[in-house]
């Protein structure tokens, strides 16, 4: 598959579609009481630059309880122009988090460009949940996830889409295991919220790339507060200086030039 590449003036233009977004989803959460923050790339824009960070898109998190509220009341008052997605709207999209499509847009990622689902501009909506208060069975929880997602995505993502050693390994995983995908990405889930019936001390947000160090305490996500985005006032964890060490080390310094693009792999786009 040929990887698009886009131009300064596509990023601004995406990034002018995903505030409008994130204001709607914020002025969702304002009404309802439910609590998000940035996190990520979307964090670390807002504290360090006040705006986008100009190859990055917008995430944010929530608390798996506020996300299913959230979840519920999108079903009626989010506007047209957008499209939650997760499995229940969307059957083909296995993700293991949730995202906000911008209608009529395009913008396909080589990994799920052979499924059948809305390909559109998007806010991703990454869970958080709860991990035992125990080592050992915090542990378990997190390795028998990590195993069962790695399985997941090498059979769920495009084998095209991969290269080398990678490549080889989802082909042979995806062929050659007979487990369903949708099974295996049923039972990550189900680990990822065993202990969501529990007040732990500790969360996870599972499906991130480096769920092994995104780890918190939950007062990271129970208490936020209002920082300025983009000209916007958004919600921003309390403990968002605490959240970026950890999640980039020294987030005051600027990363290498040739690590200064979209983590997107495209084949399609067009707003």
């Amino acid at each position: 598959m040929q990887k698009k590449v886009l131009s300064s003036n596509e990023l601004k233009a995406i990034h002018s579609l995903e505030l409008e977004a994130l204001t709607v989803i914020d002025q969702i959460c304002r009404k309802h009481s439910i609590k998000y923050t940035l996190i990520g790339g979307s964090l670390l824009g807002a504290i360090r630059h006040n705006v986008f960070i100009p190859w990055d898109d917008v995430d944010i998190a929530m608390l798996r309880d506020d996300l299913e509220k959230f979840k519920l009341i999108c079903k009626t008052e989010l506007p047209s122009k957008y499209f939650y997605q997760d499995m229940s709207t969307d059957p083909e999209y296995l993700y293991l988090f949730d995202k906000i499509r911008i209608n009529n847009t395009l913008f396909k990622e080589s990994y799920l460009a052979e499924y059948n689902i809305n390909h559109g501009v998007f806010i991703d909506i990454f869970p958080v949940d709860n991990v035992s208060d125990k080592k050992s069975e915090d542990k378990k929880q997190f390795n028998s996830f990590i195993f069962l997602r790695h399985m997941f995505m090498a059979k769920y993502l495009s084998v095209k889409a991969r290269k080398g050693k990678k490549k080889i390994i989802a082909g042979l995983i995806k062929y050659l295991i007979p487990n369903n995908t949708k099974k295996i990405r049923n039972k990550a889930f189900d680990i990822m919220c065993k202990y969501d019936k529990e007040k732990t001390k500790k969360v996870r947000i599972f499906p991130s790339t480096y769920a092994k160090k995104d780890v918190y305490c939950r007062k990271f996500f129970d208490e936020a507060e209002d920082h300025k985005f983009e000209n916007h006032n958004f919600l921003i964890s309390k403990y968002y200086e605490q959240m970026l060490v950890n999640d980039y080390g020294n987030w005051r310094e600027l990363p290498p030039k040739d690590q200064r693009v979209t983590r997107h792999n495209l084949v399609d786009f067009k707003l």
